[in-house]
């Protein structure tokens, strides 16, 4: 259906004929007295003109309290308010109408500030002051144009999610005049659908989640299971089955025999609550539930893995999935996306990002136009805009040999597994951008994670100094101005929980490291990182070799357990000072990493990654924000948590209580508790004293009263005792033991009576009592 989309103008005693928005300060859901229209308002705040000077040229930068500035190539940086607006189950945007009210003019003569072009992080250029560009702003009129840009429709486990942003001021570049409105009030009408979307399952914490995201939260009261839900027909998923976890791989890695493997990495994730299952490549290919027959286009490999993935999150419900293989066993999907100003990166050059959004995103087929160009802003359902919020969270182990299988297992088990006081270490690694002013230094932009960061005019939450270490490693600061890598190379050595990275990198080059160096790391203490570099993720190889993030976490036993890199360009922050030294491209989503780990309180490093990029949704179609959305990819396994510093281990436990004394092959029940100082979750092991030991049981709250059962096989005493940990692995000492007897069982009187009677037979030929027993 085609959308009207019509601006309702209001005339006021202070307003002119004027493109209306919405913009966000408060914000009141006004009760709808038609169902098919949603209605908000909002009001604003005065905004705050700053003036600066960059290479001898004065400039005004407007701020409108916790509202985001805009930032796209030779257009005006203003502030404006993205929203996310929940459609009803069923629901589609039929139309818009805005209703601005009370304007004020700032006045005249004012010169705004432009957006900067943005600059891969592989080279060292500088650029001039970006000029007006005409073909987008007509320095005649008030920009922007329209009162509020329509982003897009995008479905979360089936719940449409509506994206606009707002304008609330408006520059007219010919004059100097700026103006902004106090109040204005939003009216969506909505359309209904044929269908509802298949990918609901009317799961808790998917409304949840949903809650979380949009200004309209009451909405999902229209939501409700489809009833004629699509079952699986496949072999594979069977729909009376519940997983949580899908590592896929191929045959040969499944069955392969190593020191750690990917059924090691699926038993540790069972037992640790996370119900896991590993399936083949080679079983989805050759299952014709997956097959697209009637398009070879929808047939390929990735395509069947896609569709064996929107049918385990459906019929299995699954939250993450692990690509066991290098890019020969699970390709990705190349998509096209825009670069810098005027650029397109089109199927065939060499810098289209290949991504595994494409596995994580399962609205669409993302190519509604069936041509060689996947990722098109056309190419989801019906023409529009292709999915970007995620149903499962994704990360890729690059593995192609038992080895590196080995390798990345071990890793991964064992960061989690276990608790060092090397996680309190974070490394800053800024490099010299080569570019002028303040953005010429990767640390300037660094220390914006550094316990947040408002720049930009919206708030991220950083790395809390307070509770970690925070080291950094600046060209910035560094004599000469270029830290040598050995330098990093014995940090990294010596012991680092976190590394964050800026600066210039290639395929085989990033962080200032070769591959050759990284295969000479000896760490036993396993880092995660997030670098903004160049190409360092191009797992599928376009140079003919593999690249350095394959080598810092699959083929060397040491160096990153995780990390995100990107597939191709990584993108900077531009040349001017004080908006954009950091707030574009990667950095961005650099910041919305951390905020989702630290302010959102998502520690999972794959569902931290996907909030980071859907947190920039509504700026997606600026110049690059795309091409990095795409980019940025997680090396990992998506369902690890980033560790939290924990100063204080859960208590020793309370010395076991319960019978000391029993018989062989009698269940017998014993109680204990511990407590944690910051409240952790805590899990409980038992020592039974005759070599056997309990799973980690729990989680259980502190100071909570446990109770576990046992059943002694054997006479004999026994030395039972319980040790607690908490959510970070952080560990107890043993309790005191409590000694338990397990004397030679006694027979019933029948059976001893029985024993006896055996006894005068076999001794004296006669019974004990003839003709009774």
């Amino acid at each position: 259906m085609k959308k009207d989309i019509r601006i309702v103008i209001c005339w006021l005693s202070i307003v002119n004929i004027l493109p209306m928005g919405i913009i966000n300060i408060s914000m009141t859901e006004i009760e709808n007295t038609n169902s098919n229209i949603i209605s908000l308002h909002y009001s604003f705040k005065e905004p705050i003109v700053e003036k600066i000077t960059v290479f001898g040229q004065d400039f005004h930068i407007f701020k409108i309290p916790d509202l985001p500035l805009s930032n796209d190539v030779g257009l005006p940086v203003l502030p404006i308010k993205p929203i996310n607006i929940l459609l009803p189950q069923g629901g589609m945007l039929d139309s818009v109408e805005v209703i601005a009210k009370d304007k004020v003019v700032l006045g005249k003569g004012f010169r705004v500030m432009l957006g900067g072009k943005p600059m891969p992080i592989s080279d060292a250029i500088t650029v001039p002051i970006p000029p007006n560009n005409t073909s987008l702003f007509d320095a005649t009129k008030p920009y922007p144009p329209e009162a509020y840009t329509i982003i897009g429709t995008h479905y979360f486990r089936g719940y449409a999610i509506l994206t606009i942003t707002l304008h609330p001021l408006y520059y007219i570049e010919e004059i100097g005049e700026v103006y902004y409105y106090k109040n204005m009030t939003v009216r969506i009408k909505i359309s209904e659908t044929v269908s509802n979307n298949p990918l609901f399952r009317g799961l808790p914490e998917d409304e949840d989640r949903v809650k979380q995201i949009v200004e309209n939260p009451s909405m999902v009261s229209t939501y409700n299971l489809i009833k004629n839900k699509p079952v699986s027909t496949s072999s594979l998923v069977n729909p009376s089955d519940s997983y949580d976890y899908v590592i896929i791989t191929s045959n040969y890695l499944k069955n392969a025999e190593a020191d750690y493997t990917f059924r090691d990495l699926a038993e540790y994730k069972n037992k640790s609550g996370l119900k896991t299952i590993i399936v083949t490549v080679e079983d989805i290919k050759n299952n014709p539930s997956y097959w697209n027959t009637t398009n070879p286009l929808f047939n390929d490999t990735q395509a069947k893995i896609r569709n064996f993935i929107r049918d385990a999150y459906m019929n299995w419900g699954i939250k993450y999935v692990l690509l066991g293989g290098d890019s020969d066993i699970i390709p990705a999907r190349t998509f096209v996306a825009r670069g810098e100003q005027g650029y397109f990166y089109d199927y065939n050059d060499i810098a289209a990002p290949p991504s595994d959004v494409y596995y994580c995103c399962l609205d669409g087929n993302y190519n509604y136009d069936e041509d060689m160009r996947w990722g098109e802003t056309t190419d989801g359902e019906n023409g529009g805009d292709v999915d970007l919020r995620a149903e499962v969270y994704v990360g890729r182990a690059c593995v192609g040999s038992k080895t590196e299988m080995s390798n990345f297992v071990k890793k991964t088990i064992q960061y989690e597994f276990t608790y060092d006081s090397y996680i309190e270490e974070v490394l800053l690694a800024g490099e010299d951008m080569g570019w002028s002013g303040a953005a010429r230094w990767g640390g300037n932009h660094l220390d914006e994670i550094v316990d947040g960061s408002t720049l930009g005019g919206y708030t991220t939450v950083g790395i809390p100094s307070n509770e970690y270490n925070i080291n950094k490693l600046y060209d910035r600061d560094w004599p000469g101005n270029n830290w040598p890598k050995e330098e990093l190379i014995k940090r990294m050595n010596r012991g680092v929980h976190i590394i964050c990275h800026d600066g210039h990198a290639w395929d085989n080059y990033n962080m200032k490291l070769e591959n050759s160096d990284v295969k000479s790391l000896v760490n036993e203490k396993y880092f995660f990182a997030y670098s903004t570099g160049c190409w360092s993720g191009a797992f599928d190889n376009p140079h003919g070799r593999d690249c350095i993030a394959e080598y810092f976490t699959v083929k060397t036993e040491h160096g990153a357990f995780a990390g995100i890199w990107n597939t191709r360009y990584g993108w900077g922050g531009g040349e001017y000072k004080p908006y954009n030294i950091i707030d574009y491209g990667n950095h961005r989503y650099i910041r919305e990493f951390w905020d989702a780990v630290f302010g959102e309180g998502i520690k999972e490093i794959g569902k931290a990654n996907q909030d980071s990029k859907e947190d920039n949704i509504w700026r997606i179609n600026e110049v690059i924000m795309r091409y990095c959305f795409y980019t940025i990819t997680l090396f990992g396994d998506p369902s690890a948590p980033i560790k939290e510093v924990d100063k204080n281990p859960p208590t020793k436990p309370a010395k076991p209580t319960g019978e000391s004394k029993g018989e062989v092959g009698q269940e017998y029940h014993y109680t204990t508790c511990s407590l944690d100082q910051d409240g952790d979750s805590l899990y409980y092991m038992w020592d039974w004293g005759d070599g056997n030991f309990s799973d980690w049981l729990g989680p259980y709250d502190s100071g909570e009263i446990v109770t576990a059962s046992y059943t002694w096989t054997e006479k004999g005493t026994y030395a039972i005792r319980v040790k607690a940990k908490d959510i970070h692995h952080r560990e107890s000492p043993w309790s005191d033991p409590l000694v338990v007897s397990m004397p030679k069982s006694y027979y019933p009187l029948w059976t001893l009576l029985e024993k006896i009677n055996e006894w005068l037979i076999s001794t004296f030929g006669r019974e004990l009592l003839p003709g009774f027993l």
